[in-house]
């Protein structure tokens, strides 16, 4: 529900405040004083554009939206980050000197698109050229849909999930034929690939592990001769001093010193320690001098191994290429290998899975066709069903000779289903059915929408998140008889949405439970417009002025009242979407 909107600087409202009430609330004001211009605030509040000859500098438009049952509504802005205050969320538009939008969701800025996205899921604006439901087929298709929501919606998710499957499968089936070409370019090159690489059994990093040893072979007997060099440093021979004994006479010295001085028993341990040390030093690099083996056959053993390795990266790299390229050694080659014996083991399978993949689509495809066939029954049956509740309404509006017919015809399948929705008018006996866009004058057109709109939200059997109807002049173009049977019938909508009308008729602005006025005034040649909410004494004055174009004449206020009363008649004990301050104060009134 739209609780509040505050305009300012748009046209020659500066600043004021609308508070609506939770049924039908009527806007009503003499010529020019800035009717439009609400509307113009709506439409920004749903993400539309303002023209900029509307105002000379920045302009902003609030409102506040309660969330009571708006479900999806409230996840997404809950996704979003937007806050909310007592379940409602303030949503904010303003437009700046230069030009440039900006928009809020609880605090939460936000681009046009979101906005618009988001609350134009709560708040639908109908305006003289704005019944996009009465000329889109898909938009008459929904709302054929939301009309029977019972019957039809879960056929129509139904219908989805199966359309879902198929066209995932199909693509599936794509991929699998695209594989199974592959398998006749590629298979049998993969298969002997990985048996050579099989056969040769190279391990990881095991070219550069012979690269290494190449090296230390070809420099075998210096390194040799460094090792045993640095032995003898160690351990020393007949000829010359050496670290090993070295340390055995300090550790001798500075035992014989410890048994005199504890304290020195440290420094004795550590020495102990570092022969230790150098003794299995010596020992490993005495090891690494015996071990060493220069010997051709070695090497020659070792060269053509790396031949073997080196041949097997450039014959298969391109062929099994990596991530980056193709492989350049061994451990690259076999790591891409093994995606390559997942490819083959799916070439294997292709042909079965394809064949499988097949079957369920020729399966899906039955099942799609019945989804199909009982939603056009499903659709044709709920078009009767509707046809019937908006001809009713059209009598209740002064058309009882148009006749409405909705037809369900065949067209090319999609995910909700094959059929084309039409809604077609004839105005008059005798006359052709043809769209309404096409059939109907402005005033029919206008009453044509209203009975739809009323059609399907007395069909609704979820009352917990009411829409919220927004109607620009709907009476457009008609008065007398036909004006009190419109401002019924927006009564008989308020029962199960929020109504808010732009009207010119008293007719029409007798029957909301809620009414405000624009009031224009104009000092020093400067015209400005304010809103007020009007009481029931207030209400009588501004009907009076409708009516007589004289707020003040007796008769006016006379009629006025009549009119206001007989309003009030027609909707008694009919259960609104809410009561409003206007309305307990009518009651008050007529028991006085």
């Amino acid at each position: 529900m739209l609780s509040t909107l505050r305009i300012r600087h748009i046209g020659v409202i500066d600043d004021a405040m609308l508070e609506f009430g939770p049924g039908f609330t009527a806007l009503t004001g003499e010529t020019g004083a800035g009717k439009t211009m609400i509307v113009t605030g709506l439409t920004m509040l749903l993400g539309g554009r303002l023209d900029r000859g509307r105002t000379s500098g920045s302009s902003t438009v609030d409102g506040t939206l309660a969330m009571s049952g708006h479900d999806e509504l409230a996840a997404a802005l809950d996704e979003l980050g937007a806050e909310e205050d007592d379940g409602e969320v303030l949503v904010v538009r303003r437009m700046t000197r230069d030009g440039r939008s900006r928009a809020q969701i609880g605090g939460v800025p936000v681009p046009i698109g979101t906005l618009s996205r988001l609350v134009g899921t709560a708040v639908t604006v109908h305006g003289q050229s704005d019944q996009q439901r009465l000329r889109d087929p898909d938009a008459q298709r929904i709302a054929l849909d939301r009309f029977a929501t019972a019957e039809v919606g879960p056929l129509v998710e139904r219908h989805r999930e199966i359309w879902s499957e198929r066209t995932e499968l199909t693509e599936q089936l794509t991929e699998l034929d695209e594989l199974l070409a592959e398998r006749e370019r590629r298979g049998t090159a993969l298969r002997e690939a990985l048996e050579r690489i099989e056969q040769a059994d190279p391990q990881p990093g095991e070219d550069d592990a012979l690269r290494a040893e190449l090296e230390r072979l070809g420099n075998a007997e210096e390194l040799r001769g460094a090792a045993t060099q640095a032995v003898l440093a160690l351990v020393g021979d007949d000829d010359g001093p050496a670290a090993g004994p070295l340390l055995d006479i300090a550790g001798e010295a500075l035992g014989r010193a410890a048994r005199t001085d504890t304290t020195l028993d440290p420094l004795v341990e550590r020495l102990d320690a570092a022969r230790l040390e150098l003794s299995d030093l010596a020992a490993e690099m005495t090891r690494y001098a015996e071990e060493i083996d220069a010997s051709p056959g070695r090497i020659e053993e070792a060269n053509e191994r790396l031949h073997e390795l080196t041949v097997l990266v450039r014959d298969l790299g391109a062929m099994l290429p990596g991530a980056d390229g193709p492989a350049e050694d061994i451990s690259t080659l076999l790591e891409t290998s093994r995606g390559a014996a997942i490819d083959l083991d799916r070439f294997e399978g292709a042909e079965q899975e394809r064949a499988t993949v097949a079957a369920r689509l020729e399966t899906l495809q039955g099942e799609l066709d019945t989804a199909a066939d009982a939603l056009t029954e499903a659709r044709t049956a709920a078009a009767e069903a509707l046809s019937t509740a908006v001809q009713e309404e059209l009598r209740h509006l002064e058309m009882p000779d148009a006749t409405i017919r909705v037809d369900v015809s065949a067209q090319a399948h999609r995910s909700h289903g094959r059929d084309a929705v039409a809604i077609l008018l004839a105005p008059h006996p005798g006359a052709e059915h043809l769209p309404v866009a096409q059939a109907a004058s402005g005033g029919e057109l206008s009453r044509v929408m209203l009975a739809l709109e009323v059609a399907l939200s007395s069909s609704r059997s979820d009352r917990t998140a009411a829409p919220v109807f927004v109607f620009d002049e709907i009476d457009a173009g008609i008065g007398g008889r036909a004006a009190l049977a419109v401002g019924q019938r927006l009564a008989r909508l308020a029962r199960h949405a929020q109504v808010i009308v732009v009207t010119h008729l008293p007719q029409v602005a007798a029957h909301a439970s809620t009414h405000l006025q624009i009031v224009k005034t104009s000092t020093e040649g400067v015209t400005s417009s304010t809103v007020e909410t009007l009481d029931r004494p207030g209400r009588i004055r501004e009907l009076a002025r409708m009516l007589a174009g004289d707020a003040a004449s007796d008769v006016a206020l006379a009629h006025a009242e009549e009119l206001l009363e007989d309003a009030r008649e027609k909707t008694a004990g009919t259960k609104t979407a809410g009561t409003t301050t206007a309305s307990t104060t009518a009651r008050t009134g007529r028991r006085r």
